[in-house]
């Protein structure tokens, strides 16, 4: 599958801003992936940033990206565990998977609040 480009819908325009947005492939986000070195984490709105910068459109779509995140997530080796949302937060709908590979890089899990967070999320961007 390509890279899709679609106009921003007029009801999210408050949301991602205007103009055209890319609905990511599966390809380009493993491409993203593979950018995060070892030892290091990456966000959401990282991955989306970036991936609009290459294809020169406003945002990439927050759902597709999220789902093939998500999709990936069980591969170890597609680093997908490694991406986190704006806040730190975990993002898999396995929770324990994506706690258990984080743990096995060396990071820490705050489970205080409602949503599991890598603590000092921000030191390892």
């Amino acid at each position: 599958m390509k890279d899709k480009i679609q106009l921003i819908p007029a009801g999210l325009e408050k949301y991602l801003g205007v103009g055209q947005m890319v609905l990511p492939s599966e390809e380009t986000i493993r491409k993203e992936l593979q950018k995060i070195p070892k030892g290091r984490l990456s966000t959401i709105p990282i991955i989306r940033g970036s991936i609009a910068d290459q294809v020169g459109v406003t945002t990439a779509c927050p759902k597709t990206s999220l789902k093939m995140l998500r999709n990936m997530m069980s591969e170890k080796n597609s680093g997908a565990y490694k991406v986190l949302n704006g806040k730190g937060e975990l993002i898999a709908l396995d929770l324990e998977l994506q706690t258990e590979l984080l743990k096995s890089d060396g990071f820490e899990i705050d489970y205080t609040k409602s949503k599991p967070k890598v603590v000092n999320f921000k030191n390892f961007i």
